[in-house]
């Protein structure tokens, strides 16, 4: 079985950096510049492996998303893609269109989550391991756990291994996917909860560090997790974390006492979700 290798060299901002838009931007996918979709971080990185790429196979205008699960020199790398955006209702379902080709067990995950001052209120999650041919429409629904408006939302989609074979993807996995929306409003609190409510990795701290630092993360359910430190050439140094978990707040300190000063990635991935940051071990 071949190795997994780190989705991406380039951290996923998860603080929304840029929240001017007050719906999905590009949810069609129509427009690209530079090989990417505007208004979304992709595991793409040109000249090395580009599992994110623009389609005809459209549900509707002229362009759509495809992601493909590719084996490069031997590393397999799922696609993945991540936009967060401003949102001041409280959408009550979470919508899209597309088509799926599994390989080994494989799924499609879109997971969404509604946040009020960068603490999630309400999340949507759909998952699919059946062969799509034509478009299909998914929609999930919005659940909220707090009340008030949100402020910002973010979405996840991608491709991840079943729980079977502990998250580990296969080459050939492939989907297309257009025309994302929101629609609706909730009023409805489903449950009271301070448990995270969405999966999601946060920004070591302190970064740049010498020679340790603490890497926190929240899980939405119980599952298998795996926390992993690679180099930036996409070498393992560090598994800090490999086994199950409970739903809640974790954190894992990593120390690099006996590395050199450089850029390190972190890696959690869980079934139906992988994010990858980046960090500075400055000596």
């Amino acid at each position: 079985m071949k190795k997994i290798a780190p989705a991406f060299l380039f951290a996923l901002a998860l603080s929304f950096p840029a929240l001017t838009k007050a719906q999905i931007p590009n949810a069609g996918f129509e427009t690209w510049a530079g090989g990417e979709p505007v208004g979304w971080v992709t595991t793409n990185y040109p000249g090395y492996w580009v599992p994110v790429t623009q389609t005809a196979n459209v549900y509707s205008g002229y362009s759509a998303l495809q992601g493909t699960v590719i084996d490069y020199y031997g590393y397999l790398y799922p696609p993945f893609i991540y936009s967060g955006f401003a949102a001041s209702q409280r959408y009550a379902t979470f919508s899209g269109w597309y088509t799926f080709a599994p390989v080994g067990g494989d799924s499609l995950y879109a997971w969404l989550a509604m946040f009020k001052s960068h603490s999630p209120i309400g999340y949507a999650v759909f998952s699919n391991k059946t062969t799509m041919g034509g478009y299909t429409q998914f929609t999930a629904t919005v659940n909220y756990v707090l009340g008030g408006a949100p402020d910002s939302c973010a979405i996840w989609i991608g491709i991840a291994g079943s729980g079977a074979n502990k998250g580990t993807v296969h080459a050939g996995s492939i989907f297309a996917i257009d025309d994302l929306s929101l629609s609706g409003t909730a009023t409805a609190v489903t449950q009271q909860s301070t448990q995270p409510v969405a999966f999601a990795l946060n920004q070591n701290f302190p970064n740049p560090f010498n020679p340790s630092t603490l890497i926190r993360y929240q899980l939405a359910g119980a599952g298998s997790v795996k926390l992993t430190v690679y180099d930036i050439l996409g070498r393992e140094v560090a598994t800090l974390v490999d086994g199950m978990q409970q739903r809640g707040a974790h954190e894992a300190r990593f120390d690099a006492g006996g590395l050199s000063s450089g850029v390190y990635l972190y890696r959690l991935q869980t079934s139906g979700f992988v994010q990858q940051r980046k960090m500075v071990l400055q000596k």
